[in-house]
């Protein structure tokens, strides 16, 4: 390949990423988000006026800076992004808020009784390291957190690993527009 056909190649390289970039910035300024984890079925989102955050939304969040989190983050659960902690923007789905009573066993998660599906805590990740957990037990919401649980994958990296954060947390309620199951 010549100088110049290298060239042609770096440029028509660097051209796409810019256009990607900016479709997904503006994307994000018209309120779509794209989902691409497991968490949640992958496709495109969009933000929705609402208030108070509660079990059955889908939320956009950043995650605060918590060992377990921090442990997620640098093996890769959670990607690099724009929160002020250096990980990317989430969208993970509200399983329990203020008075409800979530159990934490080592068959899942029930929350007031029901039961969350996909939601046993994993011993060890994928490469066999282990995982951080809640610990086995009963806990009642208090007032300003919510539990955040995927029943989508077992394998989502979530409140059976990190434990309740404050719903101030939430920047908006997310609706999907085009998701594949």
């Amino acid at each position: 390949m010549t100088g110049r056909e290298k060239r042609r190649v770096i440029a028509g390289i660097v051209g796409a990423a810019v256009a990607v970039v900016g479709f997904v910035v503006g994307c994000h300024s018209a309120g779509l988000w794209i989902n691409t984890t497991d968490s949640l079925p992958v496709g495109l989102w969009r933000e929705v006026p609402g208030q108070a955050a509660e079990p059955g939304d889908v939320v956009l969040l950043c995650l605060p800076a918590t060992p377990a989190i921090e442990l997620g983050q640098s093996r890769g659960y959670i990607a690099p992004g724009a929160c002020s902690t250096g990980q990317e923007i989430l969208l993970k789905p509200i399983a329990a808020g203020a008075g409800d009573m979530v159990v934490v066993s080592s068959d899942g998660i029930t929350v007031n009784g029901r039961e969350l599906a996909n939601s046993a805590q994993l011993v060890r990740d994928s490469r066999g390291r282990p995982l951080p957990h809640v610990a086995a037990g009963r806990y009642r919401v208090p007032p300003g957190e919510i539990w955040l649980v995927s029943p989508h994958n077992p394998r989502s990296f979530d409140s059976r690993y990190f434990g309740p954060v404050s719903a101030t947390l939430v920047r908006a309620h997310m609706r999907p527009v085009w998701v594949f199951d």
